[in-house]
């Protein structure tokens, strides 16, 4: 609802917040109880709108802050401790469990992307996922990283290289994906055997 003060100025307040106050069309409010009344309103959205995001998908704590101080599109520093404040309130209501998120994430990353465990901690830590559980989350898959380069190979149908330039290039690749020196190495040395005995 959009209320009209004598000021001329224009203020919004959630609707069910307003029905729910002792106020009325000709009430007059103090600066004090208008800003109480503010408020109220913008938890009573704030907490609706997280409510909102969450039902479509999970989102970890400082994913869903970020989004509640976001507007039209624009970045709204002054919503932060709003957006804290409601981030709390849905951690408390187990509407957020970051730890329980992040260990589906590193399975599905790990799983589906083929993502080794570093990648896996680097991307679960631009969830923003605390560094402490994005460790723990990517340790709790249990997959070889030299097994994943493997089918990471297997999956990219490259063609056995002839000669040492090609050996780097996918390399490189592999390396930029983010698998480390010897999971490369045993991974190519396997995925050669199986192809010359193919």
């Amino acid at each position: 609802m959009q209320l009209t003060l004598d000021s001329g100025e224009s203020v919004l307040i959630d609707k069910t917040t307003w029905e729910e106050s002792p106020y009325g069309q000709d009430s007059s409010l103090s600066h004090d109880q208008l800003e109480a009344l503010r408020t109220a309103s913008d938890h009573r959205r704030a907490t609706s709108r997280a409510v909102y995001l969450l039902s479509k998908r999970d989102l970890s704590r400082r994913e869903l802050e970020q989004r509640l101080c976001r507007e039209k599109g624009r970045y709204q520093p002054e919503k932060r401790e709003l957006a804290a404040e409601t981030a709390e309130r849905m951690q408390e209501y187990g509407y957020i469990n970051d730890a329980a998120y992040a260990a589906r994430l590193a399975e599905q990353y790990t799983h589906a992307r083929l993502y080794p465990r570093r990648r896996v901690v680097q991307a679960l830590l631009q969830k923003g996922i605390d560094r402490d559980i994005a460790y723990q989350a990517a340790e709790g898959v249990c997959v070889d990283d030299a097994k994943l380069a493997l089918e990471f190979l297997r999956k990219k149908r490259y063609t056995v290289p002839k000669e040492s330039k090609e050996f780097d290039r996918i390399a490189a690749a592999m390396a930029r994906y983010g698998f480390a020196g010897e999971d490369i190495r045993r991974a190519m040395r396997r995925w050669m055997e199986e192809t010359d005995f193919e």
